[in-house]
């Protein structure tokens, strides 16, 4: 297959191909651990989501044999049985009323840093249930501009966002639709079968195909907290396929963050990787979302392609959000002509 050059505008230093990020659980538990939630809830793993959400017993009851493995494994069993469906249902409405109560500290999260530090042109897709994503963007998009805020894409549904499935589209989930005034209906939550079925549910099958067409064009991909688990093939065969439609592979760079061993990691993502074009760290503040916010794609090319190089321009901490907002809005004026790679770091 022919080998693309990303879409990089020379005379404006800008690039227009998409930054892509894929937000596992270990996303929102690092963002936990750094800032709590506003009420000091545990973000939990699909380890201890029993344990954390409260339904251990009702689990042990059902499955005793298995009900300590890890939840995806619990559920794809007992989902199989029938006469656990109401059981089920019940436990289901615990996860979704314990996320729905979760809240954003005031201070400034990781999922702010993330919010504000990507482009129009640019997606956040998570897997996770957790309201964090949501309440970032809703946070920071009045200050900042909703046009100049990133897309995002809710893979496994979220507790924040709703749907109107008769004028196809998506929103807060308090808001009601602009074109028909009714209130979105919550999404559908998919729980940790197996087998996951990204087709049938239309607002599901909107959001992967949000993330598979941005593949296809990105230049960048960060990883994380998500390791593409061998159980969820379906996830895991859409993302690789779209990745390997990608005509600028050979170019971009896949950037993976996650605190298990390197070799791990690395091994996971072989079948993403090209030309060993992989880089591998495990905090968020070392990515180049955080050292060259909103210009990942330009630094990247400037590097790679020009031989010109740019310093780090590192997003600010320890700052308040106001602060922090208004540090972003000076990379946001310079987006309207020639993008140097230094506004942070000039002032």
């Amino acid at each position: 297959m022919h080998k693309l050059l990303p879409t990089l505008d020379v005379a404006s230093q800008t690039n227009r191909s998409p930054h892509v990020v894929i937000l596992g659980a270990g996303a929102s538990i690092a963002s936990n651990s750094r800032n709590r939630e506003l009420s000091g809830l545990d973000l939990p793993s699909m380890n201890n989501l029993p344990d954390i959400v409260g339904f251990r017993e009702d689990i042990r009851k059902m499955a005793p044999d298995i009900h300590q493995k890890n939840f995806e494994d619990v559920y794809d069993h007992l989902c199989k049985i029938p006469k656990h469906s109401d059981q089920l249902r019940d436990i289901e409405r615990k996860i979704y009323d314990f996320f729905s109560s979760m809240t954003l500290p005031d201070e400034p999260t990781i999922y702010d840093y993330l919010v504000l530090s990507l482009r129009p042109k640019d997606i956040i897709a998570t897997f996770n249930w957790d309201p964090f994503l949501g309440q970032a963007f809703a946070r920071n998009m009045d200050v900042v501009g909703y046009e100049n805020m990133p897309r995002m894409a809710y893979l496994h549904g979220n507790v924040k966002i709703g749907i109107c499935r008769t004028d196809i589209r998506k929103g807060w989930i308090a808001n009601r639709c602009d074109a028909c005034g009714r209130p979105f209906e919550p999404t559908k939550l998919l729980y940790p079968v197996g087998d996951k079925d990204y087709e049938t549910d239309l607002f599901i099958r909107s959001e992967w195909s949000s993330i598979t067409a941005s593949l296809q064009e990105a230049y960048w991909v960060t990883v994380f907290g998500y390791s593409a688990p061998k159980t969820d093939v379906a996830a895991r065969e859409l993302l690789a396929s779209a990745w390997k439609a990608n005509q600028t592979t050979d170019f971009g760079l896949i950037e993976v963050i996650d605190v298990a061993p390197p070799d791990e990691v690395k091994a996971n993502w072989a079948e993403f990787t090209v030309r060993n074009n992989l880089r591998l760290i495990d905090d968020y503040f070392s990515s180049y979302l955080a050292m060259h916010p909103r210009r990942t794609c330009e630094a990247l090319a400037m590097a790679t392609l020009q031989q010109r190089p740019w310093k780090d321009d590192p997003v600010p901490q320890n700052v308040t959000l106001e602060e922090l907002q208004q540090a972003i809005l000076k990379l946001v004026a310079e987006e309207t002509g020639r993008l140097s790679g230094m506004p942070l770091a000039s002032t």
